[in-house]
């Protein structure tokens, strides 16, 4: 079988974001295909062939196809690809099938890092270093999720505490000071909202596990490379609605002034870095970066 390099860089884009709907394969890979006719026949011969995972559902789920089906990373796929790029790193990916209530949540997630990425690639001061899903896999041997997975991390065993976030990333961005320039290393964890819990809920069941991670520095872990000692919490909501109830419910909670909140109706490629779009628990929105960190 002879695959065009559109081929691969769909089963590169897959390995990246884990989870794309036919949408979002087009939007990266093929934007010129309006009809999407071009991204089905393409999709068609890679999920054929094993080197693609189609996943369908009896739902209709958010920036996803009419007929619910989305498509994450096979063994086939990943071992081609590696042969391609020869990275051997792209054999830990994760290729087990997403939950099927999970996925909506997941095109969420990539949907961001795609916003993201997106971000990033328009200017030159701002670097991207590394983005981690919460399923990429640090040792594929091990039973434990805090052994086998790279973001899991288990604070304390009794009472059982734990802090799973959706993804992380760090950012470096140089800052102007004086007649130097001073590089900061900035790790943040990505909290995807889907309205599927109360806002009191997530709240408790979030707060302690960000609080301890902070003050046992464990984000070093995940970036050993980060110059900052404070990370921050993205939760992203999917409206502002939401985005409000989420902070009125984190208000008072332990480790509250780590999060940031955002509306994902007002994040896109253009105001996800510079733009006052990311609100403190209590207080006025600010940008992800400060201004002065990009002149």
């Amino acid at each position: 079988m002879n695959l065009t390099e559109r081929d691969y860089c769909i089963l590169s884009k897959v390995v990246t974001y884990y989870v794309l709907s036919r949408q979002q394969i087009q939007h990266l890979c093929f934007p010129s295909d309006k009809t999407g006719r071009v991204t089905r026949r393409r999709l068609q011969v890679l999920v054929s062939s094993g080197l693609l995972n189609r996943h369908r559902a009896e739902v209709i789920y958010p920036n996803s196809s009419p007929a619910g089906s989305v498509y994450y990373p096979s063994p086939k796929g990943i071992e081609l690809l590696a042969e391609h790029t020869g990275d051997e790193c792209l054999l830990l990916t994760p290729t087990q099938p997403p939950i099927a209530h999970h996925v909506a949540h997941w095109l969420a997630v990539s949907d961001t890092h795609i916003k993201l990425a997106a971000a990033i690639a328009s200017q030159e001061r701002v670097i991207l270093e590394g983005f981690i899903n919460e399923w990429d896999i640090v040792n594929k041997d091990a039973k434990e999720p805090e052994n086998r997975f790279r973001l899991y991390t288990l604070l304390t065993d009794s009472p059982k505490l734990v802090c799973a976030p959706d993804a992380a990333f760090m950012l470096t961005v140089p800052v102007k000071s004086d007649d130097s320039t001073v590089t900061f290393s900035k790790v943040f964890y990505l909290e995807e909202d889907r309205s599927t819990s109360g806002a009191n809920q997530v709240a408790a069941s979030k707060c302690k596990g960000y609080a301890a991670l902070a003050e046992n520095n464990f984000h070093v872990k995940h970036f050993p490379a980060t110059n900052v000692q404070a990370f921050t919490v993205l939760c992203i909501a999917p409206n502002a609605r939401r985005r409000e109830a989420l902070r009125k419910a984190f208000k008072g909670k332990v480790g509250s002034e780590l999060w940031r909140f955002a509306s994902a109706d007002e994040l896109a490629a253009e105001t996800f870095l510079h733009e006052p779009l990311w609100y403190p628990v209590t207080g006025e929105a600010m940008p992800l970066v400060k201004p002065e960190a990009v002149q």
